[in-house]
């Protein structure tokens, strides 16, 4: 059974959507879902389009609030920004919940969207898998 993480960050429009988008097609162990803190807000088109690229986007991805997903049991919960950092609300006792802050890149510019996903690629499959025992 794949073990279940929640990327979380501030409106679940960009880096909870890349990091969910990475974890689920290159890390086949783990069903990744991603939510925000605070307001939800649509989908940045720069996000859809550079994952649409590296041929990790998916039309299931949605922008949704973290608060529609506590009923959920997660082996792994990540705040991906300081305002997730600072508003994760109560997991189960059996949750890890850790946080990586990410600096949010220029959406505009299709290079620093690649680097950003190749980042997430190094740091966040390599930081999960060592923490979910993979």
């Amino acid at each position: 059974m794949n073990k279940k993480v929640l990327l979380l960050c501030k409106d679940n429009s960009s880096l909870s959507i890349m990091a969910e988008a990475v974890l689920n097609k290159y890390l086949k162990e783990v069903d990744a879902s991603s939510g925000a803190v605070k307001k939800t807000k649509a989908i940045n088109p720069s996000v859809k389009a550079a994952l649409t690229k590296d041929t990790s986007w998916s039309d299931e991805y949605k922008s949704k609030a973290v608060l529609g997903l506590l009923e959920e049991e997660f082996d792994l919960v990540i705040a991906l920004d300081t305002i997730a950092s600072k508003s994760i609300p109560e997991f189960s006792d059996n949750t890890i919940v850790i946080e990586i802050e990410y600096e949010h890149p220029n959406y505009e510019s299709s290079t620093q969207m690649e680097r950003f996903i190749k980042t997430l690629k190094m740091e966040l499959i390599p930081i999960t898998r060592d923490i979910l025992d993979l």
